[in-house]
């Protein structure tokens, strides 16, 4: 985490389900993730990467940089479809930005206090604040295209509808959430683990939760602990891949609640992307200032 915070760190993240339509290749039963991904290619020189995800209206990637430590030097970058360049920066002047999801022509990110819209068609920006929020993480949106936002502090969940922002849940069975990902109509969550002291560096591991949107009830997916997570998506077998920013580590998880790790990291990973029909699996690391590309 960064600014107020010692570490430069947490992210969140998270490309939305209904940009990769990740739901339709959920599984009741796949098998736990086997084979270790094997590095293709690096960025450097994208300091503070947190989030990264694909827009394939437009064929190119968009990734949110927290950069260094001072409020207002955070920005949305545009990396070329290969994933290989940054090709130009879009917005400017946010202060932590961290989980990414594009809905039709509008960008949602996590920024600190403020959930940031930006308008890909004109540039123009929108901050929609919630009240009481602390540290804003990912970002996910539903069937009806409603974005909601992490608050990793507060173990809250905002909702953004026709332009306006409110408190969507508040938990402490959350266990200060991070990571969501929408798979058909229940919320998942990459919770970081509980803490109240506003010291996420000495909390306890998370788990993997589900969250019915209806009734709001809240499901151990792993009910033990094994992390402190951060980013959440769905691999081509129907299986959560979930990254660890502060065990430095990538899991896959079977919706059964297996746990398999998968990768070691340095610490710092965030807000992952799987791209199912490459078969690649994006990582930012922001400590590092680089975005690796992995594939099976």
């Amino acid at each position: 985490m960064k600014k107020n915070f010692t570490f430069k760190l947490l992210n969140a993240t998270l490309a939305t389900s209904l940009l990769f339509g990740f739901s339709n290749s959920y599984a009741k039963n796949p098998a736990p993730h086997t084979g270790a991904p094997i590095l293709q290619n690096t960025i450097s020189n994208v300091a503070g990467i947190e989030s990264v995800v694909f827009d394939a209206k437009r064929n190119r990637y968009f990734a949110s940089l927290q950069a260094g430590d001072k409020v207002g030097d955070g920005s949305i970058v545009v990396i070329s479809a290969d994933g290989t360049t940054v090709e130009k920066t879009i917005a400017t002047g946010l202060d932590d930005p961290k989980g990414i999801t594009i809905v039709k022509d509008q960008l949602y990110v996590g920024d600190l206090t403020k959930l940031v819209q930006i308008d890909l068609n004109t540039g123009a920006i929108t901050k929609h604040s919630p009240e009481n929020a602390q540290f804003l993480n990912d970002t996910v949106a539903d069937s009806q295209g409603r974005v909601y936002v992490s608050d990793m502090f507060t173990s809250a969940i905002y909702r953004l509808e026709n332009g306006k922002v409110s408190s969507w849940m508040q938990s402490p069975e959350l266990e200060n959430p991070n990571g969501l990902l929408f798979v058909k109509n229940d919320l998942y969550v990459a919770a970081w683990g509980a803490f109240q002291d506003g010291k996420p560096i000495n909390a306890p591991h998370g788990r993997l939760l589900k969250v019915n949107p209806k009734t709001k009830s809240i499901t151990q997916v792993t009910p033990e602990t094994f992390g402190n997570l951060d980013g959440l998506q769905l691999d081509d077998k129907g299986n959560f891949l979930v990254s660890d920013w502060k065990q430095s580590a990538v899991f896959s998880v079977t919706p059964k609640g297996v746990v398999t790790k998968i990768l070691d990291l340095p610490r710092g990973a965030g807000d992952i992307l799987y791209q199912p029909k490459q078969k690649s699996l994006l990582i930012p690391m922001a400590r590092d200032g680089q975005l690796h590309r992995y594939t099976w």
